[in-house]
C-alpha cells in the first residue's frame, strides 16, 4: 500500500536527483559492487577491497557496512564494520587479521542519507593463509643435524602496515621443559648456546601482532644433534616415541652406541614373561658385529632422526600385531650383561 508519507519521501529523493541532473531511471539502479582478490588463497591476512556505490544519488555522506563471514549465509561473522565516506568509490583496507586457514566471504551494504540500503552480492570463497608456519626443522619423522646450533626457520603471512609488525617468542624444549628462549623480530634463529648431542629437542614459536592477536605453533617432530666423535661406551638409549604409535610415528626407534670395534650386538623385543616377540638386531641385513660408532640415528640433514633398520612397529616375528601393553627391549654386547628398556605399545 502506498502511503502519503512514502510518496512525499520518494518525491524528495526524485527532486534531489533531478536537481543534480540525474534521470529517474538512474535513481532506481541502486547497487554496490565489491572487487576483491581473485586468487583462491589470499596473499595476506588483511586484504583490501574496492567498493563502488552506484545510483545512491548526491546525498552525502554514504554509510557503508562491511561484513566478512566464514559461512556464505553470513551467520558466522568475523568482521562487521560500519563507516561513513563522501566517496562513492573507495578502497577499504581490512586491518583486523582474518582467521588462520579459514574460508571467508565478504559483502558490503551502502545507503545515502535519503536513500534505501543497497547490498552487494556475496564474494568468495577465499582461503586465508596460515598465520604462522614452521619451515625447518619440521619433519613429522624428526630431523638430525651434525652441528650444535642448527638454524630454525619459520614464516608468517603478510599483514597491512597498520596491522603489523609481527613479533616472535621462540622456545626450544626438552621433554616439554624450555631449554632456550628468545624474543625476535626475524623469522630465523640460531641458538646462542650449543645444544646437547643425542638429545631429542622440539621447538615452538608464538607470533603476535600489536593488537594482541597471536598464535603459537609447535614442531611436528623432534630434532637431534648427532655427535661426530666416536663413543667410548657401549649402551642402549631409551626408545622413542614411547608410548607409540604417536601422532607422527607408527614405529618406535632404537639408538645405541658401540664403544669398541668388532662388537657383537643383539637387540630383542620381549614380552613381560621373557618370550621373544621380535628381533631388531640382527636386522634384515644380518649384521651382528659393529665397529665403534653411533647407530639408529637418521643421516644428518635427513627428514627423519631414525634409521629404519632399527625400529619396531608393534608386530611379532610372524607379522601379526601384538596386543597393546608393556614390552621390554633387551640389548646385549659381546654376550655381556643385558640392558633393558621399557616399551609401551598403544596398539593399532
Amino acid at each position: 500500500m502506498i502511503t502519503r508519507r512514502s510518496l512525499v519521501r520518494w518525491g524528495a529523493i526524485l527532486l534531489q536527483g533531478l536537481a543534480a541532473g540525474l534521470a529517474p531511471s538512474a535513481l532506481q539502479a541502486q547497487t554496490v559492487v565489491v572487487e576483491g582478490p581473485t586468487q583462491p588463497v589470499l596473499a595476506t591476512l588483511t586484504p583490501s577491497l574496492l567498493v563502488r556505490a552506484i545510483g545512491l544519488g548526491p546525498s552525502r555522506p554514504i554509510q557503508y557496512n562491511l561484513q566478512v563471514s566464514t559461512t556464505p549465509d553470513f551467520t558466522a561473522l568475523v568482521l562487521d564494520s560500519t563507516f561513513n565516506s563522501a566517496d562513492s568509490t573507495l578502497t577499504v583496507q581490512i586491518t583486523r587479521p582474518l582467521p588462520s586457514e579459514a574460508t571467508v566471504f565478504w559483502r558490503v551494504a551502502a545507503r545515502s542519507f535519503l536513500g534505501p540500503q543497497a547490498l552487494s552480492n556475496s564474494s568468495g570463497a577465499r582461503q586465508v593463509p596460515a598465520w604462522l608456519t614452521l619451515v625447518s626443522p619440521n619433519s613429522p619423522l624428526g630431523n638430525s643435524f651434525d652441528v650444535r646450533r642448527p638454524l630454525l626457520v619459520w614464516k608468517t603471512a603478510p599483514v597491512a602496515a597498520a596491522t603489523g609488525p609481527w613479533r616472535y617468542d621462540l622456545e626450544i624444549t626438552v621433554a616439554g621443559r624450555p631449554e632456550v628462549a628468545a624474543n625476535l623480530r626475524d623469522t630465523t634463529f640460531r641458538s646462542f648456546t650449543d645444544l646437547q648431542a643425542n638429545t631429542s629437542y622440539r621447538w615452538n614459536v608464538r607470533a603476535s601482532l600489536p593488537s594482541g592477536a597471536s598464535i603459537r605453533v609447535y614442531s611436528q617432530g623432534s630434532f637431534v644433534i648427532t655427535d661426530p666423535p666416536l663413543p667410548t661406551t657401549t649402551l642402549l638409549y631409551q626408545n622413542f616415541p614411547n608410548p607409540f604409535p604417536s601422532a607422527v610415528a607408527m614405529a618406535t626407534c632404537f639408538w645405541f652406541d658401540v664403544g669398541k670395534d668388532d662388537t657383537g650386538v643383539t637387540l630383542d623385543v620381549l614380552d613381560l614373561r621373557g618370550n621373544l616377540v621380535r628381533r631388531i638386531v640382527p636386522a634384515d641385513d644380518g649384521v651382528t658385529r659393529f665397529d665403534a660408532g653411533r647407530y639408529g640415528r637418521g643421516a644428518p640433514g635427513a627428514s627423519s632422526n631414525c634409521d629404519d633398520r632399527f625400529v619396531w612397529d608393534g608386530t611379532a616375528t610372524d607379522g601379526r600385531t601384538v596386543a597393546p601393553g608393556v614390552y621390554l627391549a633387551r640389548f646385549r654386547a659381546n654376550n655381556g650383561s643385558p640392558t633393558f628398556r621399557k616399551i609401551v605399545f598403544n596398539g593399532r
